[in-house]
This record gives structure tokens, C-alpha cells and sequence, in this order.
């Protein structure tokens, strides 16, 4: 297959992409690779399939195969289940805010307790922690929210970054929302749905 040098270069950057964010739908390569319409991003993505997965949920998902791994160095060999949705949300987080530094699944640790955010991110001085709200109780999300509070509470986010996180909790309906937001209390938060972010 002779390809140009431009498309080499365009699929490595594709390809790197999915090693970075796991699970990408059509629409969001679309948009992190600024490929025109929907259907030029469709097109670019099935001339590359022989390096990538996919199956349709909603739209087609993409991810890489072992030839897409060997191609770009990759050893993360990822298979398709029940937490493949949640990461497309926290990818959808990403590209709408674009921050300088991202950190998923990033974990705090302070005396003898631990949270684990969906997400970490960076955009000047500020950091926001990233909280994905799919299919979670809200028991969860209230003991979740707890532990930010009480995180705040103890000054050691502080003490070696500056401000407290801003927490970023993105949810599927309007009544979730209202839902979160009425157990935020005094913490720095925001709150919106999918469709907000868009």
C-alpha cells in the first residue's frame, strides 16, 4: 500500500490518539483530529481498519487491534466492556475542555484515606477533578462528594497546589443534576449533563 507521507503521519496521529483515550466514537476522532464532516472522519477511520476495532453503540466505537498496537508501540491491549461507555463520556469531557494536563483515574491519598476521580485536569493554574455520573447511586455520589469535602477540609491539596479543585460532575438528565447539585453544599463544584458539554 503506498501511502503519502500526510496520511502516514495523519493515522499515527489517529492511532496515538486511541492508545491516549482507549475508545473513541466516529464523532469524537472527528473532532480531536479536526476531520471535517462526520462522514470524511467515517471515511478516514475505515480506510484504517485493519488497525482498529469497532462495533456500533449508537454510533461506531473504534479502538486499536493488535496490528494497531504493533504499529505504534502500544502494550495496552483493551477489550470492549461494561466501563467502555463510561470512558467515552470522560473522553467527551476532553474534548470539550481541551486542558493543558489530563490525568485519568487519577488517585488522591491523604492520611490514610483515598479518592479516586474519574479524571484530573489542568488548565493554567487551575486543576478541576472530574466526576463521570453514568449509572452510579446517588449514595455513591453523595459519599463521593463527601470525600472532596473532606479532602478540602484537610488543607493538603492546598498546601501543595494552591486552590482546592474545582469538581466537575457530568451526568445523563436534567433531574440528576438537580440531584448532585442540591448535595454540593458549600464545595466548589459544577454541574451539567452530556448534551451541556457539547
Amino acid at each position: 500500500m503506498n501511502l503519502t507521507q500526510i496520511k502516514l503521519n495523519r493515522w499515527t496521529e489517529i492511532l496515538s490518539s486511541f492508545d491516549s483515550f482507549g475508545f473513541l466514537t466516529t464523532s469524537q476522532v472527528q473532532r480531536l483530529h479536526n476531520l471535517g464532516g462526520v462522514r470524511n472522519a467515517l471515511r478516514i477511520l475505515t480506510d484504517m481498519k485493519e488497525y482498529l476495532h469497532s462495533y456500533r453503540e449508537g454510533e461506531t466505537v473504534w479502538y486499536l487491534n493488535a496490528a494497531g498496537r504493533r504499529t505504534i508501540g502500544s502494550e495496552t491491549i483493551r477489550k470492549r466492556n461494561q466501563a467502555t461507555r463510561h470512558i467515552i463520556m470522560r473522553n467527551e469531557v476532553y474534548i470539550a475542555r481541551r486542558p493543558e494536563l489530563w490525568r485519568p483515574e487519577y488517585a488522591v491519598k491523604w492520611d490514610g484515606k483515598e479518592i479516586v476521580c474519574d479524571a484530573l485536569f489542568r488548565t493554567g493554574k487551575e486543576y478541576t477533578f472530574v466526576e463521570v455520573d453514568l449509572t452510579q447511586t446517588m449514595a455513591a455520589n453523595e459519599r463521593k462528594i463527601t470525600a472532596y469535602k473532606e479532602l478540602r477540609d484537610s488543607g493538603r491539596w492546598q498546601a501543595r497546589y494552591g486552590n482546592f479543585p474545582t469538581v466537575l460532575f457530568v451526568t445523563t438528565s436534567e433531574y440528576r443534576k438537580g440531584r448532585i447539585n442540591d448535595m454540593s453544599g458549600d464545595l466548589k463544584m459544577e454541574v451539567m449533563t452530556f448534551d451541556d458539554l457539547k
